[in-house]
């Protein structure tokens, strides 16, 4: 009877493992980014981090005090940057993220709002010039509008990767920026972030009509776990019949 609970043991351990491995997969060698509990969160390659706070705080400053010694109307609205975590921090490419809170937008506004969102974006001003829109998309399942364009910079090709979520009492906006020649290496993880973008149920627009649930995101981590603890169950009622079937084994 020794050699039975060994054997059963070792099987329960391989399915456990395959099932979590087979779900550890679809997001092998990324993390959750959390922000202050502010109900988002992205999903990024590890290498991908968020500025601390202190580094992020000092930039910002800087950021401001330049605006103001070149007498610009620009506003300093960022809350969080994202960034690798192997260069100086504010190297490119990074991610800033803004969260206007209490800024409802309702659906029937979100159209002229997206357009002033690309306006604003296509606008030129002191050292960006040749600005030019890419690609624009409006998700009207999602209240996602996404908006790709290019600039210069002092003469450097840049790229804009603009994300604007429309939730339940704000909006949030994020922009990636990077030299176009980086656009190959970088451009699909930014992408794929942005398609991770998860919002609590209080940060959903409560117009959002019923969707279908994102199975990687919503039902893969829950379900791996109940395949894996219904098979042990499984096996365990499956050992124990036996056991008392022929106790003499």
């Amino acid at each position: 009877m020794g050699n039975k609970i060994w054997k059963y043991c070792v099987l329960i351990g391989v399915v456990f493992f395959f099932v979590q491995f087979a779900g550890s997969t679809v997001w092998a060698g990324k993390h959750s980014i959390e922000f202050d509990r502010k109900g988002f969160s992205l999903q990024l390659p590890e290498k991908w981090v968020k500025v601390p706070r202190d580094v992020f705080r000092k930039k910002m400053q800087e950021l401001k005090q330049a605006y103001e010694q070149a007498e610009a109307d620009e506003e300093i609205p960022y809350d969080y940057a994202i960034q690798l975590e192997s260069k100086d921090w504010f190297e490119y490419p990074y991610m800033l993220i803004t969260l206007w809170e209490d800024e409802r937008v309702d659906r029937d506004e979100m159209r002229e709002m997206n357009q002033k969102v690309k306006k604003n974006l296509l606008r030129e001003g002191k050292g960006v010039n040749s600005t030019k829109l890419v690609h624009s998309n409006f998700d009207a399942e999602d209240f996602l509008y996404r908006i790709e364009s290019r600039f210069k910079l002092a003469d450097r090709q840049m790229v804009l990767f603009k994300a604007v979520q429309y939730m339940n009492n704000g909006v949030l906006e994020i922009a990636t920026y990077m030299p176009e020649n980086m656009y190959s290496q970088y451009a699909p993880e930014v992408k794929d972030a942005i398609d991770s973008l998860h919002l609590s149920p209080g940060n959903v627009h409560h117009k959002n009509p019923v969707k279908s649930l994102d199975f990687k995101k919503d039902v893969l981590p829950y379900l791996n776990v109940i395949i894996a603890a219904f098979l042990v169950i499984i096996l365990i009622g499956i050992f124990v019949w036996k056991s008392k079937r022929d106790p003499n084994k």
